[in-house]
């Protein structure tokens, strides 16, 4: 082997190392503790309700169950979905509310971006 082969084969092996470390970090991890007692439903079991009534729509699709259950079922898995919504954003009142303010700040923003874009006309004279 030719000496001036050696230092590229270190940094090799030292990069192949590291990015099996890097790749192998998130097994090392304890897992997240679990939220022990709390009554509020969260985000992913909202994501899970709505799974749910989508593999329902599947099984009526196949025939597999009747749509007058799908119906009933459906209906309860998207009333706890729209409690968990609730409970996580607050009333509907809060968020129609919330949305408004968000409109009304993204139209201020383009009013004022619109009025910094704007060229003045060379020559002086209003268009």
């Amino acid at each position: 082997m030719n000496p001036g082969d050696i230092p590229p084969t270190i940094v090799g092996i030292a990069l192949v190392a590291a990015a099996a470390a890097f790749a192998l970090l998130p097994f090392a991890r304890p897992a997240a503790p679990e939220a022990v007692g709390s009554s509020e439903p969260a985000p992913a079991d909202r994501l899970g309700l709505y799974r749910q009534v989508l593999e329902l729509e599947f099984d009526v699709q196949l025939g597999k169950l009747a749509a007058e259950d799908y119906d009933h079922l459906s209906r309860e898995l998207l009333a706890e979905a729209s409690q968990a919504l609730q409970a996580e954003r607050g009333s509907i009142g809060e968020l129609d509310q919330e949305i408004e303010r968000e409109i009304a700040a993204a139209r201020a923003a383009f009013a004022a971006a619109r009025q910094t874009h704007r060229t003045p006309n060379p020559a002086g004279t209003p268009s």
